[in-house]
C-alpha cells in the first residue's frame, strides 16, 4: 500500500504495514509501536462515534504532550470531524469564548480515552478531500480575543511536505516537540510521524529545561523543535545530547548570538522556520544550510509558496494560506490579494528570507526609525545579559523613546558604556533600563511587548 495525500491515517497504516513494530511514540520510558498506535486510533474512533461524533462535528481537545493527543489528532479528522486543539494555558474566559465560537460536540480531557471499545462498530471514515477543514486553530492575537484559523487538508498536506523535506526527516528520527502539540509550533512535529519518525512526548504540562534535557537524552531524540526561549533556558544547564542532530525554532526571532552560543557549546546545528497561524508557514532553514545563513535567516521560502515583499513587509498567498477564519466570511487576505505577515524582511541573492522586525514594533524617535531587534541583539552580546527586549515609550517632544528590559545585571551607566564601545548610534540608546527575572510571554516563545510597553508607559 501507499499513503494517500490528504488522509493522515493512511500514513499511519502505511508505517504499521511496513514497520509495525517500530516506535511511533516514546513517552515516559515506554514505546508505542505503529501497530499499537493504529489500534488505539481505531478504538478511539469507535468511542467517539458512540458518543455521537459524526462527520462535520467539532471536537475540542485539552491535553498536554501525551500519546493520546497524537491519537486524537489522527482519529478525529479521519471521521470527517474537526479537531479544536485547546491549550492548557487557556483561562476560563478564553475556554468559554472558544466553546461559543466552535460549538464542539464534546471536549476531551483524557480520562475517557482508556475505555474499551469491544463490541462497538467501526464508524465510517471520511474520503480524502483537500478542501475539507480538518482543524480549527487559535491564533496568537495580542489585542482582544484571537481569531480561529480554518486549516484545510490541502494546507496541512503542503505544509507537511515542505516542512519535513527541509528538516530532512526520515524514519530513523525521534522528534521531540518542546512546545505544546495544541499550538502551531509543537503541532508541526506531528507531520514527522507520517515519514515514520517517532515522536517523543514530554508529558509534563509545564515545560522545564531540566525535564526536557533529561527526556531528550533518555529517548535518544534526534531532532528538537521549539521556540528560542527553550534554547535560551537550556543554555543555563549542562547539555549532553549525543543523539540530537538538529534543533529548529520558530515563534520569535532567533538572536544570532544565541544561535552561536548554542552551536558553539553543543555542536548541534540550530535553524529557524517562519510563518504564522493566520497565514501559514512560509520558510524553513535546513540543518545543512551554511552556518551563517542558519543563524541570520529563516531559510528559503517553500517551493509551493507564493510570496513577495511589499513596502518592506513579507506577504504570502496560495495553498499554504487559509481561505477564511472559522465562523467568518473573510480570511487573512487584504484587498490587494495578499496575506500581510506584519513582519519586515527581505530575500537575499541566495534566496534566503531575512526577518528584520515587526511593522508595529518599530520605534519612531523624532521622526527616525529604530528597529528594537537591532538594539536587543547588541544588548545580548553583553556578558551580563541573558535576554533583552526594547520597546517604545511615549515622549512629549520626540514622540517615542526606547526603553530596555533585561534579564541580567546591567544598569544604564554600564549599558551606555557598552553601546558606546560597540558604536551604536546614540539615538538608538535606551533611555532607561529595567531588570526582570524573565521576560513576559504572550504565546509560545513570543515576548509580550504589549505588556512591556504598558509597563514602560506607566513608569
Amino acid at each position: 500500500m501507499t499513503p494517500l495525500p490528504y488522509q493522515p491515517v493512511s500514513y499511519l497504516e502505511w508505517n504499521a504495514a511496513r514497520r509495525g513494530s517500530s516506535a511511533a511514540i516514546w513517552e515516559g520510558g515506554a514505546e508505542i509501536t505503529f501497530e499499537e498506535l493504529l489500534g488505539h486510533v481505531r478504538r478511539i474512533q469507535k468511542l467517539l462515534a458512540a458518543r455521537g461524533v459524526r462527520e462535520g462535528d467539532v471536537v475540542g481537545v485539552r491535553l498536554p504532550n501525551v500519546w493520546q493527543y497524537v491519537a486524537l489528532e489522527l482519529a478525529i479528522p479521519d471521521l470527517g470531524a474537526v479537531i479544536v486543539p485547546m491549550p492548557l494555558t487557556l483561562g476560563e474566559h478564553e475556554v468559554r469564548w472558544v466553546m461559543e465560537k466552535t460549538r464542539p460536540r464534546l471536549v476531551i480531557t483524557g480520562g475517557e480515552l482508556g475505555a474499551s471499545a469491544q463490541g462497538l462498530p467501526m464508524p465510517p471514515t471520511a474520503r480524502p478531500d483537500p478542501a475539507r477543514i480538518v482543524e480549527i486553530a487559535m491564533t496568537s492575537g495580542t489585542t482582544g480575543m484571537p481569531k480561529l484559523a480554518s486549516l484545510s487538508a490541502r494546507l496541512k498536506q503542503v505544509t507537511f511536505e515542505s516542512f519535513t523535506a527541509r528538516l530532512g526527516i526520515t524514519d530513523v528520527d525521534r522528534v521531540l516537540p518542546m512546545t505544546p502539540l495544541t499550538q502551531g509550533i509543537g503541532g508541526m512535529c506531528l507531520y514527522c510521524m507520517r515519514h515514520g519518525a517517532a515522536l517523543v512526548m514530554l508529558g509534563e504540562p509545564h515545560w522545564t529545561p531540566e525535564h526536557c534535557l533529561a527526556t531528550a537524552a533518555g529517548a535518544a531524540a534526534t531532532v528538537m523543535v521549539g521556540v528560542p526561549t527553550n534554547v535560551i533556558r537550556m543554555l543555563n544547564h549542562s547539555i549532553a545530547l549525543p543523539a540530537v542532530r538538529a534543533v529548529a525554532v520558530a515563534g520569535a526571532p532567533l538572536p544570532p548570538e544565541i544561535a552561536e552560543r548554542w552551536e558553539t557549546s553543543t555542536g548541534i546545528p540550530i535553524s529557524s522556520f517562519y510563518g504564522s497561524m493566520d497565514a501559514g508557514q512560509l520558510a524553513v532553514a535546513s540543518p545543512s544550510d551554511p552556518q551563517r545563513l542558519r543563524w541570520t535567516t529563516v531559510g528559503r521560502p517553500h517551493d509551493r509558496a507564493e510570496w513577495q515583499i511589499l513596502d518592506g513587509e513579507i506577504c504570502m498567498r496560495g495553498d499554504l494560506v487559509q481561505d477564511r477564519y472559522w465562523g467568518e466570511e473573510s480570511g487573512p487576505y487584504s484587498e490587494d490579494g495578499w496575506a500581510h505577515m506584519g513582519d519586515l524582511g527581505f530575500v537575499d541573492e541566495s534566496g534566503f528570507l531575512h526577518v528584520v522586525g515587526r511593522v508595529k514594533d518599530i520605534i519612531i524617535r523624532g521622526g527616525t526609525n529604530i528597529n528594537p531587534y537591532e538594539v536587543e541583539s547588541m544588548l545580548r552580546m553583553h556578558p551580563a545579559v541573558f535576554d533583552a527586549c526594547v520597546v517604545g515609550r511615549p515622549h512629549p517632544e520626540l514622540g517615542e523613546v526606547p526603553v530596555a528590559f533585561v534579564v541580567g545585571e546591567l544598569d544604564r551607566e554600564e549599558l551606555e558604556r557598552f553601546l558606546d564601545g560597540r558604536g551604536l548610534a546614540h539615538y538608538k540608546w535606551p533611555v532607561a533600563v529595567h531588570r526582570l527575572d524573565e521576560l513576559p510571554v504572550s504565546g509560545p516563545g513570543k515576548v509580550n511587548r504589549k505588556a512591556l510597553r504598558e509597563y514602560a508607559r506607566a513608569m
